[in-house]
């Protein structure tokens, strides 16, 4: 036994882990290294695909099953499988994006993550603009994807941002999530799923052995992380709503902030 043994750390990438996408420093690679040799186990909670992790691999590995799409997929990478995934019921997808396309001309475009015939994850992409006058287009669009969506992505002017979510959590939030984790962009997912309900199964199926996990992140989508972690982590660059409700605040995601807290984590 390490002295790390028992400790999940469930990590953010985007402005987290990472001091510009996909670059990991080499203090937070050594850290992690350190923290999985003494018996922990890292891995992702992210809003990207799972092969997201493969940019990483020259300098650590993950050795946990990866949270991916904001908390809609936890994928084992070392098998090569998918362990669970919180979908989006088809139709009423299709009415909330109707809605939006029918009444907020500034969200233009949406990109819908699924999982393809074959079992890969993909995009599809539908530009309002493209199908203007086409009042069938959408639901064409819908119909022709393989699964049923996993996450959206909305992507409008961020001086709207604000007012869109709130309008969207009124009129569909018993059925999605509504995160920010940019500016001008809205991703949705399941009211079911996210990256706490995620970290949650996988203590609670998985038999991984955990006694302590710590949930790490900056934005709206790492909220249900740092709620359901023993420990959650706001980065110093977070925004004020996650450093709120964080049990700590650690550095900035551009002053080794995962190097930090595995370093303060050996120190209890």
């Amino acid at each position: 036994m390490g002295k790390f043994t028992g400790y999940l750390i469930c990590t953010d990438c985007d402005g987290t882990l990472t001091y510009e996408p996909g670059k990991v420093s080499q203090e937070n690679a050594e850290a992690i290294r350190y923290f999985q040799k003494e018996g922990g186990l890292f891995t992702l909670a992210t809003g990207r695909f799972p092969d997201h992790a493969k940019l990483f691999e020259g300098q650590f590995k993950v050795n946990a099953p990866i949270v991916s799409l904001n908390g809609a997929v936890i994928y084992d990478e070392k098998r090569d499988r998918i362990i669970k995934t919180w979908h989006m019921n088809r139709k009423k997808t299709l009415e909330l994006l109707t809605y939006v396309n029918d009444n907020w001309k500034e969200a233009e475009t949406y990109w819908v993550n699924t999982i393809s015939k074959d079992g890969k994850f993909e995009s599809a992409h539908f530009d309002s603009k493209e199908h203007k006058g086409e009042p069938k287009a959408l639901a064409r669009f819908m119909d022709s994807l393989d699964s049923e969506p996993l996450k959206i992505l909305l992507f409008q002017n961020e001086n709207i941002t604000p007012k869109l979510q709130k309008d969207l959590k009124e009129k569909f939030g018993e059925d999605f999530i509504f995160d920010l984790s940019w500016p001008e962009g809205i991703e949705v997912n399941s009211a079911h799923s996210g990256k706490g309900a995620a970290v949650r199964y996988m203590k609670e199926h998985l038999g991984i052995d955990i006694h302590t996990t710590l949930g790490i992140g900056d934005y709206e989508n790492d909220i249900s992380l740092l709620e359901c972690a023993d420990i959650g982590y706001a980065v110093g660059n977070a925004i004020p709503y996650v450093k709120k409700i964080a049990d700590r605040i650690t550095v900035k995601n551009t002053e080794n902030a995962i190097a930090r807290i595995i370093m303060e984590l050996g120190q209890l």
